[in-house]
């Protein structure tokens, strides 16, 4: 999940967000590439919370640890995801425990999972990777890693505004074929990139009758120890329009993680691993 973000937040002239110009197929390569390269100086380890908002249903939370970091391959991030209550949900028919995921981003992705610290992490494949991490969440092991980043194929579709000022680069990503994006029926996907700071905004999931099926709207960005980060994104799905929130509550950047946290043969649960002081957001 892109969670730097380059300068983006700080001071700017809106005026310039208004300029709904078009750049040439090379410039959009460029800064797709560069949107590709961005990362945090440091690793990086958040406190967040997730809030599912169902329409005809109340509301979920759930508690996240995540802690990043950047290898030869690209982004690679762990995961742990857990019920902010640990009493039975009357919408299903047990108590949720807690997840664990690790996602390795760029060109060769691949997942892991584990829903025990006794139980060894398990490379998730195919359609599973569309599942829903935990039950009633929107979040699927896709949405956390994102691979549409690294998609070679695209089409540069032009400046759209992005609420009354921003405007947004968009580009369509294609699945490449034969892949699980593309046996799940994904046309493509677009991503929307600030204009002027190549800050993520928007994600939209097209079916194969060009309909939006999901939407991940990035809300605010926060700054952390002089570094930028996205503090709180929206997933929406279609067309029921249930939504779940993630929203960075504390955070730490600049850091240095141990390499172990990131590796799926570990049994070590994510607790014994060094704790860093948090910033509160």
């Amino acid at each position: 999940m892109p969670l730097s973000a380059q300068r983006a937040g700080g001071d700017r002239d809106d005026r310039a967000s208004r300029l709904m110009q078009r750049i040439d197929a090379e410039e959009g390569a460029q800064r797709l590439e560069a949107f590709r390269r961005q990362r945090l100086d440091g690793d990086f380890c958040f406190e967040f919370e997730l809030e599912h908002k169902p329409r005809r249903a109340r509301t979920v939370r759930y508690n996240g640890m995540m802690w990043g970091s950047w290898n030869e391959l690209g982004p690679i991030t762990r995961f742990r995801v857990e019920p902010a209550s640990s009493k039975l949900d009357p919408q299903f028919d047990s108590v949720q425990a807690a997840v664990e995921l690790i996602i390795q981003n760029g060109v060769a992705p691949q997942v892991w999972i584990r829903r025990s610290e006794s139980e060894s992490f398990q490379l998730v494949q195919g359609q599973a990777l569309f599942e829903p991490i935990l039950p009633g969440l929107l979040y699927s092991p896709f949405d956390l890693q994102m691979p549409f980043v690294y998609w070679e194929q695209f089409t540069y579709e032009g400046p759209t505004l992005v609420g009354a000022t921003r405007v947004a680069q968009q580009f369509l990503m294609h699945p490449p074929e034969g892949s699980a994006s593309a046996e799940r029926g994904i046309a493509g996907v677009r991503v929307g990139l600030d204009d002027t700071y190549n800050a993520l905004w928007r994600i939209e999931v097209m079916d194969t009758q060009g309909e939006v099926a999901s939407r991940f709207a990035v809300e605010s960005f926060q700054k952390v120890q002089e570094q930028y980060i996205v503090k709180r994104i929206t997933l929406t799905e279609y067309p029921g329009k249930d939504r779940t929130t993630f929203d960075v509550e504390s955070a730490s950047v600049g850091i240095s993680l141990e390499r172990e946290i990131f590796s799926p043969v570990s049994m070590r649960p994510a607790s014994d691993y060094k704790q860093w002081p948090m910033e509160n957001l």
